[in-house]
């Protein structure tokens, strides 16, 4: 089970926190995370970083997966951040795997980061201890 502080709700709806994620790994024995860039940001792309984050737990398992920022897909004020924007969406993703976290985690958004809220009870009870 996450720990509720790590959920918080947007319209309704559950996500974790990136820091839940690893926390998470942690516990279940995450042994490396390991981030390679695939595209950096530049005009002909229209600033798109691309990243992928592979994790490996202790016990031998192991995923990749893909993290993606533009201007676009980020809030104005980490447009300047577009590589570690894409790495820690790509980083999330993977640990979602690791560690089977179904729902979204909150770093893969874009702008729709407002009216944050904490989770409400019945989504608590849920999907958080």
């Amino acid at each position: 089970m996450i720990d509720k502080k790590y959920i918080v709700a947007i319209n309704g709806k559950p996500f974790i926190t990136y820091e839940g994620l690893l926390h998470a790994a942690h516990e279940k024995g995450l042994g490396s995370i390991e981030v390679e860039i695939i595209q950096y940001p530049t005009e002909e792309n229209n600033m798109t970083a691309v990243t992928t984050a592979s994790v490996r737990g202790k016990d031998g398992q192991f995923f990749i997966d893909i993290g993606d920022a533009s201007p676009a897909s980020c809030v104005s004020k980490l447009v300047p951040h577009l590589l570690r924007i894409s790495s820690t969406r790509a980083k999330a993703r993977a640990l979602r795997d690791l560690t089977d976290v179904g729902m979204c985690s909150l770093e893969e958004l874009g702008e729709s980061e407002t009216n944050l809220r904490p989770v409400a009870s019945p989504i608590r009870q849920q999907f958080a201890k």
